[in-house]
């Protein structure tokens, strides 16, 4: 029954983690690699879906039922998980504060009604077809998928979430290099050294730009993953709109040169259709 339930979870993440990646690609027009872990799996609907098709299991004879409590459920699972993670890295990973109706930006209506659509999914097509598949497994097999599922998800979990305490310590230094060079700015230029003051700012451009490059890959990768993360302190937002200008930088780099690159070949096979024609 335990492995069936990890396979089953599995599954529903993996699912879930397409439609995240399909209704947050097409806006953008770009492929957004979705989620808190690095696999391709978002927990968070694992879990939904679990609550759906194994609590709400006894009231299947009720589609409305089962859409409403769906509905209200997995909402306050995406609400306490949008908590619990700001709590952990001062950060908001989604923000649905532009939605017309919404609660605290962590839950808003149509989302919530798309996972309650979800949840009728789950329990009416996808999990009656999932038994079929998992009953036909015999038990050792599912056994040794399921204690991979946890060794791969248990390690990913805790390499996500270093990875995330590394990107709040990111913040937590830039905020920490910047007050320092305004307060020392400020104190030189009221003494009127401006010489000095100019020499500082120069010094602190320089260590802003050597941080940037140890830490933009990782940084770059979570603000893109999660295009609406916000942050309720003005100085954490602060930071995290400089680490999106550091993607918004690095995407017009590649913009260029690719540009560059087709420039180039266009430029080279001209030259080898004259030297043709010649």
């Amino acid at each position: 029954m335990a492995d069936t339930i990890i396979i089953s979870f599995f599954i529903y993440s993996f699912l879930g983690y397409l439609c995240e990646v399909v209704y947050c690609s097409v806006p953008q027009k770009r492929f957004v690699n979705r989620g808190f872990l690095y696999g391709p799996y978002l927990p968070i609907y694992g879990f939904g879906s679990l609550i759906v098709t194994v609590f709400l299991d006894p009231l299947k004879r009720y589609p409305a039922a089962v859409f409403l409590f769906a509905f209200v459920l997995t909402s306050a699972l995406e609400y306490f998980t949008s908590w619990l993670l700001e709590k952990l890295f001062s950060v908001k990973l989604w923000d649905y504060s532009k939605h017309k109706v919404n609660i605290n930006g962590r839950v808003c209506l149509l989302n919530s009604t798309l996972f309650g659509l979800l949840g009728l999914v789950a329990e009416y097509l996808v999990q009656p077809f999932a038994e079929d598949i998992l009953s036909s497994i015999p038990p050792l097999y599912l056994h040794y998928a399921a204690t991979l599922i946890v060794a791969v998800v248990s390690a990913d979990t805790a390499l996500s979430v270093m990875k995330m305490k590394a990107f709040k310590d990111a913040l937590r230094e830039i905020r920490a290099l910047r007050s320092e060079a305004e307060e020392r700015l400020r104190t030189l230029q009221g003494e009127g050294k401006a010489e000095l003051a100019a020499e500082l700012r120069a010094r602190f451009e320089a260590s802003i730009e050597r941080y940037r490059k140890s830490v933009r890959p990782s940084a770059v990768r979570i603000i893109r993953a999660n295009p609406s993360i916000s942050a309720r302190s003005a100085e954490v937002q602060k930071q995290l709109d400089i680490i999106s200008q550091w993607a918004r930088e690095r995407k017009a780099l590649r913009a260029q040169y690719h540009k560059d690159r087709e420039a180039m070949d266009k430029a080279a096979l001209d030259k080898i259709k004259e030297i043709r024609h010649d």
